[in-house]
């Protein structure tokens, strides 16, 4: 996964092609069952092709205290068995179809997709419905996938000084919200799960009631509703469920710093990590001029603002970029960062970066380059409306963040409303450095 990415989650995950304010689209269709469970039903019938993604409404901010990893470990025995399947029969029989399957875990919510041919969207539906309530929790089981998820940390993040630099960052810059823990959660805590927590998880937050269906492709909405009922409605949820309560983060009052040192780094770099308060993150139009500006700003390679100036222009970068993440329910944070070139330090590449952006202040918004940057949002939507997955993705994301669907169509046409003097706007929280963290990634020299 490259950096790029965080600007790619803001614009797919979170847009639709515009289709007036707060309207639905017309191939889209919505229903709920009796006992809670959300269905969204997305109809395109140019291949004979079906997503079925079953969202539930956790992620890893709903984690215990003390608990971190939960979410995602839950997530892993979701794959070990039922009362009517045994451990790995999920994955085996997805593969006799000739289908794909995943299951990921982020801050707000835990996803399990599935693609097959559309005949066998039945059989996807009554694999799905039984281990939302039939997971067995074998002992031995449970705590082999302990082991594994404490691999995976060891992989992903142990073994990357990147990605430990950046989990620093996080854990710097939240002062009070869960976003400050990571998803995967920390060893020592991932150590101590056990399997009562992983039962009583499970118990509280699978359900109807906390979870969203989203089938997408070569189907009919009343077909849909039919196999839902048919495998879904009988299925109850707890009379008394509530979830945690939301914490909010204080106010930002001081700049922070993150050094992180590691014999391991093979190119030095700054990682400039910015949160946007909440009373300005939580407007629409504010947050689709941030993201817009953060694209124009560095977020399509040496053409963006900050990749003209240090990589083509002033040659002390060899890459820089710029992203952000999050949207109107939950916490955003602005990502920038700049590799410097060799023999440029990180001091120098950390002042060059704050000039370029106090410059984009000044000079303003190059109308072209804004422009450009539309065109790319409106078409990158365009073509992803073919995609299946992409559109049982972005609204099932948008439903555990607490949009609604409503919200998710008019992303897209909320960013493309925007004009240059919206983007300067959002441009200026980048000023307040009390809002950020920055990090210098460092190789730590080792004496012989």
């Amino acid at each position: 996964m490259t950096l790029r990415i965080f600007t790619l989650i803001g614009i797919l995950f979170c847009s639709t092609s515009y289709v007036g304010a707060l309207e639905v689209p017309e191939n889209l269709s919505q229903f709920e069952l009796d006992n809670g469970l959300k269905i969204i039903v997305i109809e395109n019938h140019r291949a004979p092709i079906v997503n079925h993604t079953l969202w539930y409404d956790v992620g890893a901010s709903d984690d215990p205290p003390g608990k971190s990893g939960l979410t995602h470990f839950v997530e892993h025995l979701m794959f070990e068995g039922t009362k009517n399947t045994e451990a790995g029969e999920f994955d085996n029989r997805i593969k006799l179809m000739g289908g794909f399957n995943t299951a990921f875990t982020n801050q707000e919510g835990s996803g399990y997709t599935v693609e097959v041919s559309t005949e066998y969207l039945e059989q996807v539906m009554e694999l799905e419905a039984d281990r939302m309530v039939n997971l067995t929790f074998k002992p031995e089981l449970v705590l082999r996938e302990r082991d594994v998820i404490l691999e995976e940390r060891k992989q992903r993040v142990d073994s990357s000084p990147s990605s430990l630099l950046r989990e620093q960052l996080s854990a710097t810059l939240f002062q009070n919200h869960p976003y400050g823990i990571p998803t995967i959660g920390w060893e020592h805590e991932m150590r101590s799960l056990t399997l009562e927590d992983a039962k009583s998880f499970y118990k509280k937050y699978y359900h109807p009631k906390n979870a969203t269906l989203v089938v997408s492709g070569d189907v009919y909405p009343d077909q849909v509703l039919e196999l839902a009922k048919k495998y879904y409605g009988h299925l109850e949820s707890p009379d008394d469920f509530e979830r945690r309560p939301k914490l909010l983060e204080p106010p930002h009052m001081a700049e922070r710093r993150v050094l992180f040192r590691d014999p391991r780094v093979s190119a030095e770099y700054v990682f400039r990590k910015y949160y946007v308060p909440t009373e300005i993150a939580s407007d629409e139009e504010n947050l689709a001029a941030i993201a817009v500006m953060v694209e124009v700003l560095g977020g399509s390679g040496i053409t963006s603002v900050l990749g003209e100036k240090l990589t083509v222009e002033e040659k002390i970068a060899t890459y820089t970029g710029a992203g952000f993440i999050g949207d109107v329910t939950r916490p955003v944070v602005i990502n920038i960062y700049v590799v410097p070139a060799q023999g440029v330090s990180l001091e120098e590449a950390e002042a060059k970066m704050d000039e370029v952006i106090a410059g984009f202040l000044e000079e303003g918004v190059d109308k072209d380059h804004l422009d450009r940057i539309k065109k790319q949002i409106k078409y990158s939507r365009i073509y992803a409306q073919d995609d299946a997955k992409n559109a049982a993705m972005e609204y099932g994301y948008g439903f555990v963040n607490g949009l609604t669907v409503e919200q998710t169509a008019a992303w897209t046409g909320q960013m493309l409303n925007t004009d240059e003097k919206s983007v300067l706007e959002a441009a200026e929280i980048l000023l307040s450095k009390n809002n950020s963290v920055t990090g210098w990634l460092l190789k730590e020299v080792t004496e012989q």
